[in-house]
């Protein structure tokens, strides 16, 4: 692990800011299970200028002895140490004119001593404070990785959307994702059937149908009043079509989930298609469920064999209803 150290000093990412540096080195040295690495901070001093990254080193400090599982990452920040005062540490003593240059000397060494002493004291809880700090970084540096930056991601896609959907915050966000790309999904079926995949997991068969009303406004013709209420009579066809929607089951599904799933494809379908089209959502067995005569019980188990054609654009099906009588 030396040589490795010995390279990623030389290396450009020690200009790196610290946060950006620690995660960068992680990636570097792969594993880093059973490792301890440590945070030291030195304090600021204007040598430093906004170099955050002084050293890394995998030698104890104090004893300089060396330590393949521990790693020291020596920082120009201020400690706690830095923060604290100085009176705690260093108590106040009266200067004496006739100290001579070695006591005067004697003195330094014990203050640098004494600090470097406190300076180890504090790693662990400068090194605490670091991964919180870290913390707060990755939220903005890795937004889609992050376990804090997804829940903010959650809670904002949720905050727009503003939707009672029951969705899991996985589909949530991939719902969200779609919206930001509405303009090209608009109308556009084969894309929102695609869409319908990604976040339920199941197929939907879109297309679109004539809407026909058949409760006419007007009376019909000998009960009305002409250029009051007289006027066509009979079903009218709608400028607009209608979308229906038709799940694909390949399993039987109990009648609640069935029906959750058509109120999250219709609300979900709103936020694409015209607010003047009806959404009608519809569902299709690909299984055959049949019987054979003499085989079960007419009103217990007897289910008519539905056979249904899906042609290759999942658009037309052709439906027939036949017995099996048995062999």
């Amino acid at each position: 692990m030396i040589t490795d150290l010995d390279e990623i000093k030389k290396s450009e990412i020690t200009r790196f800011k610290a946060e950006v540096f620690y995660e960068e080195l992680k990636f570097i040295l792969g594993d880093t299970e059973g490792k301890d690495i440590w945070i030291k901070n030195h304090g600021m001093n204007s040598r430093a200028f906004s170099i955050d990254v002084l050293d890394i080193t995998s030698y104890t400090p104090l004893s300089m002895q060396l330590q393949q599982d521990t790693i020291f990452i020596h920082l120009s920040r201020n400690s706690i140490y830095h923060q604290l005062p100085e009176i705690l540490f260093h108590p106040l003593v009266i200067s004496n004119p006739s100290m001579s240059n070695r006591e005067v000397v004697d003195a330094i060494r014990q203050n640098r001593k004494k600090e470097e002493e406190s300076l180890h004291f504090f790693i662990p809880f400068d090194t605490e404070l670091f991964n919180e700090k870290l913390k707060l970084t990755n939220r903005y540096i890795n937004i889609f990785t992050d376990d804090y930056a997804k829940q903010n991601l959650f809670s904002f896609a949720n905050a727009i959307i503003k939707k009672d959907i029951p969705l899991s915050k996985e589909q949530l966000y991939k719902l969200f994702l779609n919206l930001c790309n509405s303009e090209q999904l608009k109308e556009n079926l084969p894309e929102l059937e695609k869409l319908f995949r990604s976040i339920l997991g199941f197929d939907v068969v879109l297309e679109y149908k004539p809407c026909t009303l058949d409760d006419s406004p007007f009376m019909a013709l000998g009960e009305g009043v002409l250029g009051y209420d007289l006027g066509t009579h009979g079903p009218v066809i709608s400028e607009q079509d209608d979308v229906y929607a038709t799940i694909i089951l390949e399993e039987q599904l109990d009648y609640k989930t069935l029906e959750k799933n058509r109120n999250i494809i219709k609300k979900i379908l709103e936020f694409f298609i015209f607010s003047n089209r009806a959404i009608k959502v519809e569902y299709r067995f690909l299984t055959n469920n049949g019987f054979e005569l003499g085989t079960n019980y007419l009103g217990y188990d007897t289910i008519p064999l539905r056979k249904e054609n899906i042609n290759n654009d999942n658009k037309t099906s052709t439906q027939q209803t036949t017995l099996q009588p048995s062999a």
